[in-house]
């Protein structure tokens, strides 16, 4: 495994996400045969179906999935954490903050702060869509293999509905961005500036502070509803990630209705599985509340939520087209704004 030694320990991320990951429930090799045989299916039945609902058409079928341990999957996560870092350990390197004895400390606690999330995260994924921008192709989709058995048993649900349902969700991921020419490199283009904006120095660490005093001066309603980002990030930064949240609601939003109007034609369980997921969405005690907000994964509820209704408008007063007519370019693609009032874009772009 290749390492960044100047920003993260790697190895101690890896030990570290691998205990707060734990096992999972206990499976026989019959049983997770069979799941890798129903994805490898439903990887082929999705990419048809999806392909002919949404009218996008990747350069190349989906590949057969991933099946993975928890493990496994931390481990394909850190390899794409790297890629991402990379630039930046890069554009950090001589930053009086990261020199000597330094180096290591920060090093170890990035590592034990990524090794954290990813350890937790692992313990909730189904399936994941990862797009690799560090390479050219079509991206890996992978499945976690005894989280989804896990939601199959708690939950009673029929195995072979949920595994097809949540396939179609990661298979219409990668044809949107196999199929859209223009959605990789959106992407690659919106982190890199976010990577360009990033600075270790005093006047910023100042910034943070002063930010953090006025939010406690505000009181506990303030302290609430703020999230760990919007601490740490400037303003520039933060609008930053109102044009990133923006192209994820449409990701997010678009991903969900494709695989939620497929489920309801084909999937006898649909709406009790539906129900059942929605139901325990942003679920979780105080403290694993607190986690998901710090994380940013009420972010990623509400881009769900905000992603999907802004489908569901534009399908009911402009049909089923109307839909794709986000993917034609970036200047047709709804702001954030737009998202939350689908009319308004319905008007700017005519449809």
């Amino acid at each position: 495994m290749s390492t960044t030694p100047d920003l993260v320990d790697w190895s101690l991320a890896v030990r570290v996400a691998s205990s707060v990951a734990g096992r999972g429930p206990d499976t026989s090799p019959g049983v997770r045969a069979e799941v890798r045989k129903d994805f490898r299916e439903f990887t082929r039945r999705s990419d048809d179906l999806v392909r002919d609902f949404t009218g996008l058409v990747p350069p190349t079928p989906a590949p057969n999935p991933i099946v993975l341990d928890r493990g496994g999957w931390v481990r394909a996560n850190i390899e794409s954490f790297q890629g991402l870092i990379r630039p930046l350990a890069e554009k950090l390197s001589g930053s009086i903050s990261i020199r000597g004895p330094m180096r290591r400390i920060t090093a170890g606690a990035l590592g034990v702060q990524i090794g954290v999330l990813l350890g937790y995260l692992s313990q909730k994924v189904l399936g994941q869509y990862d797009l690799v921008l560090a390479t050219e192709g079509g991206g890996r989709v992978y499945f976690v293999g005894p989280n989804v058995i896990d939601v199959e048993r708690r939950l009673g649900f029929t195995p072979r509905d949920f595994r097809l349902w949540i396939t179609i969700h990661e298979i219409t991921h990668r044809t949107q961005f196999t199929g859209v020419p223009w959605l990789r490199d959106r992407v690659r283009a919106l982190i890199e500036k976010a990577i360009g904006g990033m600075e270790l120095d005093p006047a910023n660490v100042r910034r943070i502070f002063e930010r953090g005093k006025d939010l406690l001066l505000k009181g506990p309603s303030a302290w609430r509803s703020a999230s760990l980002m919007s601490i740490l990030m400037s303003d520039e930064q933060r609008a930053l990630i109102d044009e990133m949240q923006a192209l994820m609601c449409v990701v997010e939003g678009h991903g969900t209705f494709v695989m939620n109007r497929l489920g309801a034609q084909l999937i006898p369980t649909f709406e009790s599985m539906r129900d059942a997921i929605e139901g325990r969405r942003g679920g979780g005690s105080g403290p694993e509340r607190t986690l998901q907000r710090a994380i940013g994964m009420e972010m990623k509820y509400d881009q769900y939520a905000v992603g999907e209704r802004f489908m569901i408008v534009v399908a009911e007063r402009a049909g089923l087209d109307a839909i794709n007519k986000v993917w034609e370019s970036e200047a047709i693609m709804p702001s954030l704004e737009e998202m939350r009032a689908p009319e308004a874009w319905l008007s700017r772009v005519g449809v």
